[in-house]
């Protein structure tokens, strides 16, 4: 008698496939193709490669195992693909790390192993909490919860300030920072479908606020990390004040200790400023 494939089995399966592209991409050789673009008045050098297509791949190929998972547990397997689609998102980030910093590390064997290990484990411990907060009365639910929150942030962090590092002008920046917190914010206020329409509303408005932000940040003249701190600071609060909103948590303690966080939060950032040690 056969047995069922599990929840994990799938999660197996998908993280070894995963892997297994990466692994792909660092044997193998790509025809690469480098050259600079100027974007209103900003040079990008672009360098494009096979590896990159092999990246969507996996990344498609990930969004389509999470999603699998997610229909089957949920037992719908025609729900809406604006719900389904919020737990792609920090599998799919993983994955395209996976895919780009493997083989550009297959030079050095231990750390190229290294890597590959820990990246693999990060992917099969985000997918599973994923599975966990599919059920909101699932046993796991807020220790799984609280894990993809802090890899949310953690995630924001790394993008806003590999953004801003970039230093380019707040007309592109801007654009970038939107793109890159609109899919964070749903992966934070994610909560049942019912609440669909209301956690896409609010994840709009947390991008548009970050977004009018960065032209801000980006006049004061702060380093990478500094710069990223900053935007982290205004994601963390506004998604954090949103999420207490729709968990219908929201009142003035809570609110008082997101403000306090961001309000200590400047203060270290400032201290750190360039200006100080002029």
């Amino acid at each position: 008698m056969e047995r069922d494939i599990t929840p994990g089995d799938r999660v197996i399966i998908l993280v070894s496939l995963i892997l297994m592209g990466a692994v792909l991409a660092s044997l193998t050789r790509f025809p690469t193709l480098g050259y600079e673009v100027n974007v209103l008045g900003s040079p990008l050098g672009l360098v494009l490669d096979g590896r990159w297509l092999l990246a969507l791949l996996l990344v498609l190929l990930t969004a389509a195992g999470v999603d699998g998972l997610v229909r089957t547990e949920a037992g719908r397997q025609r729900a809406d693909v604006r719900y389904t689609a919020t737990f792609w998102i920090l599998p799919c980030l993983i994955t395209l790390a996976i895919a780009v910093t493997i083989p550009r590390q297959f030079g050095a064997t231990g750390s190229w192993l290294i890597s590959l290990a820990l990246l693999g484990a990060l992917l099969t411990v985000v997918i599973l909490a994923e599975y966990r907060t599919i059920q909101l009365a699932a046993p796991q639910y807020r220790m799984a919860r609280l894990a993809l929150n802090l890899a949310t942030y953690c995630a924001a962090f790394a993008l806003y300030g590999t953004i801003y590092g970039l230093q380019v002008r707040s007309l592109i920046s801007a654009p970038l920072t939107m793109l890159v917190t609109f899919p964070l914010a749903l992966e934070l206020l994610r909560s049942t479908e019912e609440q669909l329409d209301r956690t896409w509303l609010y994840a709009a408005v947390v991008t548009l606020v970050v977004g009018e932000l960065t032209w801000a940040v980006n006049a004061w003249g702060l380093r990478a990390l500094s710069g990223g701190g900053v935007l982290l600071l205004a994601f963390y609060t506004f998604a954090g004040l949103a999420q207490q909103h729709l968990a219908v948590r929201l009142n003035r303690r809570v609110a008082a200790e997101f403000l306090a966080t961001a309000t200590i939060g400047l203060v270290l950032v400032w201290l750190s400023a360039p200006w100080l040690s002029r």
